[in-house]
């Protein structure tokens, strides 16, 4: 991650790539970045009995990748912003080229779905936001309350604590306000006595702990991003399913790489993939470079 680097637009031609164009378009007009077209393309193959071999013939798939990107140019300078924008054929497997050129950039911009799937989230989407050096953003389709809050979720994970901060920066940079999100999982039956109901928690009161350890938090957002308006919210509720629902009124959800409940070695914890898969929002998945 280069946090002087471009932001990156991935786009392949399916039918969610012009909202990623635009979505990615904006976000770099609002951090002053340059930015950095690419689409990739890979050998093609065919298939027999006899195993794959490769295709044969006049088609060329990097010359329509190259005439792809030249188009997406052309309409990004369409709207007369000036942008120092550039454009770039990456070669091979989606996911190892994204990975890579990711190492350069402050931003990955990817769409949520493959340009031929209809998943809620494609392959492309869910590994590259698990393995990408920088910051991903999987945008969603053009949500219906633009102008909507960020919302952040915590857990009290160095991970989490990055995700909050760079969610302020996006709060500020959209013009709009931070909601920072804790939510306190309910446990269905914890004592193995077969009750239907999950038992209720203690309520949620100014002096709780966890709101408490929310409400610093907030504090802190605060006096780095003076003017800026931090809510605090603290629910029982699964994390990931709490985000999920507060997506539908957010303008972005940020979450963290990883949580409190993550194994070591894990990549994407499993809040920030439910979030990723459910929400109806763009998401950013923030990256912590000290929290390896």
């Amino acid at each position: 991650m280069t946090l002087h680097g471009p932001v990156v637009i991935a786009v392949d031609g399916g039918g969610h790539s012009d909202e990623t164009l635009r979505w990615g378009l904006a976000e770099a007009d609002l951090r002053d970045a340059d930015v950095l077209l690419v689409r990739s393309w890979e050998e093609p193959v065919q298939v027999s009995a006899w195993g794959w071999y490769p295709a044969t013939g006049d088609w060329r798939p990097e010359d329509d990748a190259r005439r792809y990107l030249e188009d997406a140019e052309r309409r990004a300078r369409s709207d007369g912003v000036p942008r120092r924008l550039a454009t770039r054929v990456l070669h091979g497997p989606t996911v190892p080229a994204l990975l890579a050129v990711s190492t350069d950039a402050q931003l990955l911009v990817v769409g949520a779905h493959s340009s031929a799937g209809t998943a809620r989230l494609g392959r492309v989407a869910s590994h590259v936001a698990a393995h990408a050096h920088a910051p991903v953003a999987v945008v969603r389709e053009p949500h219906p309350t633009p102008a909507g809050p960020v919302v952040v979720g915590v857990d009290g994970s160095a991970a989490s604590v990055c995700a909050a901060r760079d969610a302020a920066d996006e709060a500020e940079r959209h013009g709009t306000h931070l909601v920072v999100l804790h939510a306190r999982p309910t446990v269905a039956d914890p004592y193995g006595l077969q009750h239907a109901a999950a038992m209720p928690l203690v309520p949620v009161g100014q002096d709780d702990p966890s709101r408490a350890a929310t409400e610093a938090l907030a504090t802190e957002l605060r006096g780095r991003h003076p003017g800026l308006q931090v809510d605090v919210e603290v629910v029982d509720d699964h994390p990931g399913h709490a985000l999920v629902t507060r997506s539908r009124s957010a303008a972005l959800v940020v979450v963290g790489c990883r949580g409190l409940g993550a194994f070591r070695g894990m990549l994407l914890g499993s809040v920030s993939h439910d979030v990723l898969r459910g929400a109806r929002s763009t998401v950013l998945v923030a990256r912590d470079e000290h929290a390896a």
